[in-house]
């Protein structure tokens, strides 16, 4: 069956799984009706954006049930067509396959791109290319320029969605029955928590060191997890190859061009140039390259002309929430729907409590004095209902009521694996006469009076001496990608 993840971003930029499903099919129906399920389980919070492949199935769905979800195309499925579409033509490698890439990474503009783009189609003769054509009347979808202003959390592929089912690779693979994949999903979403667990843990309790005496990298080494930092870091150092030029001011308002020197995938270096606008009574600072708008990570741009205007620290409207590494996400286990506990009005209350004052504790945990006063309401209200008990119009829940957990999904019956069959090759009888006389020894007993010669085992000195070879039946051990066939010890061994 098709496993449909959906996947995002947390604040160390690591890939979490949102919601996930089985579906039977792949048609717009189906898809539909998986949306709309997962965006209830989100509390009909749609996404304010999505990546996917070309499905045009997917894309109708998105359209029915996201209307107001900007809609991305995944760009590496795009690029890795190019040489199955274009390959065939004499100018592929010599010109045409770098005209289109610099179409889609270079231009700053719609107008620059379509400009590029008409460009390369007019010289290489490729006005009747379907393919082609059909990308352009998409472009909206896929191309870089098209897509600046949104927050995509630095993602521009479904590469985490396939990470993701690689992820999921070590706890179930295409022969796994739903019962096993049900317990193995819950054992890969555990291993997930503790990766974020110890991310977070890192974070709160080791420094990475400043490379160097600017102010606003300072700035971001206090508040971001270490993961984010890093990215800061890496657009500081970016800085030494960037050429900063005031070009004019009216006003307020600085433009500046900062030319930048690019390294492409084949070592190629090139210089681009970006403008930059400063508004140094607001200290707001923006550029054309669109990296804040995109990733929240301020680009090397911009720190330049910050550098240039001797901004020692930026507003706060440049330090996202998402990234801080005070961010607490809190996990809920959502129980199945014939879980009796969740469907009373008690457990809906409950959850209605606890999503208030996660929101309340965030908004007034970065202020000492609003954590005061939240506190001493919430004393308050705890001396005020000091005599209350556990009883609700609805249900009574008594404290020594222990709730039931669930069903306990077993493993299914064990069933012989594909290839050759896990058996012991047999034994003559003169081999096994000879490895008998091997295993034991004549002594005699020197304690004993009647100095009687007795037959005695010697200790096994190894792990396969100690299990008897022959005479004892095999038990096989079914693991998740191979049949183990292991010796069943027979008596007190």
């Amino acid at each position: 069956m098709p496993f449909a993840p959906f996947v995002g971003v947390n604040h160390h930029g690591q890939s979490i799984l949102l919601g996930a499903g089985l579906i039977s099919s792949e048609d717009t129906s189906t898809f539909v009706w998986l949306f709309q399920a997962w965006l209830e389980c989100m509390d009909g919070q749609a996404p304010k954006a999505i990546i996917t492949d070309q499905d045009r199935a997917m894309k109708a769905a998105i359209a029915l049930v996201f209307p107001g979800t900007r809609h991305r195309y995944c760009l590496w499925h795009i690029t890795r067509k190019l040489p199955e579409k274009l390959g065939s033509h004499a100018a592929f490698n010599s010109g045409l396959k770098i005209a289109i890439q610099n179409a889609l990474y270079d231009s700053q503009t719609c107008g620059e791109f379509e400009e590029k783009w008409g460009q390369f189609i007019h010289k290489y003769d490729l006005g009747e290319n379907a393919w082609l054509q059909g990308l352009y009347n998409e472009r909206s979808f896929w191309v870089p320029v098209y897509l600046k202003g949104v927050f995509w959390a630095g993602m521009s592929t479904t590469q985490r969605s396939e990470s993701m089912n690689a992820f999921f690779d070590g706890f179930v693979h295409s022969g796994t029955t739903l019962k096993e994949f049900v317990d193995q999903f819950d054992n890969a979403l555990r291993k997930k928590v503790e990766l974020e667990t110890t991310a977070d843990f890192n974070s709160s309790n080791q420094t990475i060191p400043c490379s160097s005496a600017f102010h606003i990298e300072k700035q971001f080494q206090s508040v971001y997890t270490n993961a984010k930092f890093k990215e800061v870091q890496k657009e500081v150092w970016g800085m030494i190859l960037c050429n900063c030029i005031l070009i004019h001011k009216e006003g307020c308002i600085s433009t500046y061009d900062v030319l930048d020197e690019i390294t492409t995938d084949d070592d190629h270096v090139k210089s681009i140039k970006y403008t930059v606008y400063f508004n140094d009574e607001e200290v707001d600072v923006k550029c054309t390259c669109a990296l804040f708008e995109m990733r929240g990570i301020v680009c090397r741009h911009a720190l330049n002309v910050c550098q240039m205007n001797k901004i020692h620290a930026l507003p706060e409207k440049y330090l996202l929430d998402r990234w801080r590494k005070n961010l607490k996400r809190r996990y809920t286990v959502v129980k199945s729907s014939n879980d009796d506990l969740r469907q009373n009005a008690d457990s809906r209350r409950y959850e209605f409590v606890v999503k208030r004052c996660v929101k309340l504790a965030t908004r007034v945990s970065s202020n000492d004095a609003h954590v005061t006063a939240f506190m001493r309401h919430l004393d308050e209200f705890e001396n005020q209902f000091k005599g209350l008990t556990l009883e609700s119009s609805s249900t009574k829940v008594s404290e020594n009521v222990v709730t039931d957990k669930g069903k306990k999904i077993l493993s299914p019956h064990v069933v012989r694996g594909k290839g050759r069959p896990p058996t012991k090759r047999k034994v003559p009888p003169v081999e096994k006469a000879a490895s008998k006389r091997k295993k034991k020894q004549t002594r005699r007993l020197i304690f004993d009076d009647t100095n009687q010669d007795f037959e005695v085992s010697e200790a096994p000195t190894n792990v396969e001496e100690q299990i008897p070879s022959v005479a004892n039946d095999d038990f096989v051990v079914l693991t998740q990608c191979s049949t183990v066939t292991q010796p069943m010890s027979s008596g007190n061994e």
